[in-house]
């Protein structure tokens, strides 16, 4: 969130031992100015490659907040630039400290996050960064972490699948690739032509009924190029069964859409249902 320039009272009280004086600051060898708020020197700190969790926020010179998170986590790179980097401020800090860093705005933006400095912001200016230091595990932990909550999230998505479909009473098995191929009425045009263009209507929702996009709302059909990845997977293997007036329903398992991916108002490891209507194809 950007250009945040009030916090309610339940943001504001977790900062306020950073403290707001940039008076007392130090320069580290690397040429960033900083001050501690807290320091546990007996704790770890991160090396190159650890992912460290941190809360903070930055604001402009005059003390604006320009962005905060409760909670972020990234991992630990080689300096992005000289001068005094985010990743030098990082990589001064151990578990439980807060501080404070001075950090030169078009360095940061163009230098550390490749982007251009936003038009609110001079360039020239330092930001100020106030970060609490809330843990430091290794990457290989990190991936051991994901990937249980990888495990976790598919099993679950398997339940609530498994549920929906004894609750619909599908009959059908799905196919190789997993998807659920319901037909509701079958069609007796052309086939769809893989590399060619198909127009449908269709509706698309979660397993709990609730809607999520709808060409038949905007009453305009939908045209894209079978079989080339202008779709998601189980929509591309579901329409190419189909005949043209033929409708179906596609039960989509998250690994044939959007897999642990957020996309839009679509979750990560979400089952999808699509009623599609083919109503023309390319020959």
């Amino acid at each position: 969130m950007k250009n945040i320039k009030l916090l309610g009272l339940f943001l504001i009280l977790p900062f306020i031992y950073f403290g707001c004086s940039s008076s007392g600051l130090k320069t580290a060898d690397t040429g960033l100015q900083y001050k501690f708020f807290a320091q546990n020197a007996d704790a770890i700190s991160p090396s190159i490659g650890d992912i460290v969790a941190m809360k903070f926020y930055y604001t402009k010179s005059n003390g604006e907040i320009v962005e905060e998170a409760e909670m972020f986590r990234t991992q630990l790179k080689e300096p992005s630039h000289a001068g005094g980097c985010i990743e030098n401020a990082l990589a001064m800090m151990h578990k439980g400290d807060s501080a404070m860093f001075l950090i030169k705005a078009e360095d940061y933006y163009t230098q550390t996050r490749k982007i251009r400095v936003p038009q609110d912001i001079n360039p020239t200016e330092y930001l100020h960064f106030h970060i609490r230091m809330l843990d430091i595990i290794s990457f290989d932990e990190f991936e051991q972490e994901r990937h249980a909550a990888r495990i976790s999230n598919e099993r679950l998505e398997d339940k609530l699948l498994g549920d929906y479909l004894e609750r619909i009473n599908i009959q059908v098995g799905p196919t190789n690739s997993g998807l659920y191929y319901v037909e509701k009425a079958k069609g007796n045009g052309a086939s769809p032509i893989p590399g060619k263009k198909v127009t449908v209507h269709y509706m698309g929702y979660f397993i709990d009924g609730k809607i999520f996009d709808s060409s038949y709302k905007r009453k305009k059909p939908f045209t894209f190029t079978l079989g080339i990845g202008e779709v998601i997977l189980g929509l591309d293997e579901g329409i190419s069964k189909m005949k043209v007036g033929g409708k179906a329903q596609l039960i989509i398992p998250s690994i044939l859409a959007y897999g642990d991916k957020q996309s839009g108002p679509i979750p990560p490891y979400a089952t999808l249902v699509f009623d599609v209507e083919l109503i023309s194809v390319e020959q």
